[in-house]
């Protein structure tokens, strides 16, 4: 099957060939109207401009765009951080956009990248829009995301730490845990691992959903309700340090003492949360080298050396226990 032409984006849109060329280009002016036909005829389509060709003519824009849910958490603002940081190395700009995981701010956050044309872009946003928006003209790399088999992927190893982070609630004697995260999805992979640690143990466990964008205050309360409603929980492992110091927070409203009335751990590590809460245990992902491996993929797929769509990068967590887990026991040893 060929690959669809600039001429037949312009058939479907209803429009001249000049037209599309002008709209990728940004050129001229514009109605709205006419940009969306466009863009909607290329998304049918699976239409993608040459990006390799616009490098021959001289039309590299040394622009990244870089779209996340939001850089104020801490997660994602260390990775933006350290994403700009490693692109300003190799003597890329970077176009920041703040998605709220909202599908319509990232059709918007697109349109834009493409009227800046980008020479890449690289995403954690959760919803499928990015991820299956093959038409940038430009190469895509995503960070921490459920492989779609339209872009490269770099993650930590998530099944790993969070079968870790549970397997060691488990061993300093938990009996009753929850895992907090925002969605319990198939494609969860720190929920996959917790659920196979407790099966290892014979225990069911527990789950809290939170939900993505609902509001702080909000998932303050339904936390806290949580642990009011089932008083016999013990442990707590979250999908996030944001959640479990929502969780340290709740616990000290309900008067439970943590690590003795309740174990908690998380998962991250991002320096500032790290500073804060030098306490909280938590599943430790390797940001910078996560960064550099979706910088390197990024640059390698501009210079038209990136093939291999379907390939996920996946990195080795490290686990830091602070104080929020219950001292290990010592092996006792038999006098027989």
């Amino acid at each position: 099957m060929s690959q669809p032409k600039l001429s037949d984006v312009a058939a479907l849109a209803g429009v001249s060939p000049t037209t599309v060329s002008r709209v990728l280009n940004n050129r001229g002016y514009l109605s709205e109207k006419t940009r969306s036909s466009v863009f909607e005829a290329m998304k049918t389509l699976g239409y993608r401009p040459n990006a390799i060709a616009r490098s021959l003519q001289g039309r590299k824009s040394q622009l990244i765009g870089l779209v996340f849910p939001s850089v104020a958490h801490p997660f994602y603002g260390e990775m933006a951080y350290r994403l700009e940081s490693h692109l300003a190395d190799a003597g890329y700009k970077t176009i920041l956009c703040n998605s709220g995981d909202r599908p319509e701010a990232e059709q918007r956050y697109l349109d834009m990248l493409l009227a800046n044309q980008v020479d890449g872009v690289i995403t954690g946003a959760h919803s499928q829009l990015v991820a299956q928006f093959p038409l940038m003209g430009a190469p895509l790399v995503t960070i921490d995301r459920a492989e779609t088999g339209k872009a490269p992927n770099v993650r930590c190893d998530n099944y790993d730490g969070g079968y870790r982070a549970t397997s060691l609630l488990l061993e300093r004697g938990a009996k009753e845990p929850v895992h907090i995260t925002s969605t319990a999805s198939e494609v969860n992979l720190r929920l996959r691992g917790y659920r196979d640690a407790l099966a290892e143990h014979g225990i069911t466990g527990r789950t809290l959903e939170l939900g993505f964008d609902t509001p702080h205050a909000h998932k303050m309360e339904m936390i806290a309700s949580y642990l009011d409603q089932y008083p016999t929980l013990d442990a707590v492992f979250a999908s996030n340090d944001i959640y479990a110091a929502m969780v340290l927070s709740c616990a000290q409203r309900l008067g439970l003492e943590v690590p003795t009335d309740l174990q908690v751990i998380g998962f991250d590590g991002a320096p500032y949360t790290r500073a804060m809460l030098p306490h909280l245990a938590t599943v430790m992902q390797p940001i910078d080298e996560i960064a550099q491996r979706a910088v390197a993929r990024l640059l390698h797929a501009i210079a038209g050396q990136e093939d291999d769509l379907d390939g996920a990068e996946v990195l080795p967590v490290s686990v830091y226990e602070g104080s929020t887990l219950r001292q290990k026991q010592p092996d006792r040893v038999s006098l027989d």
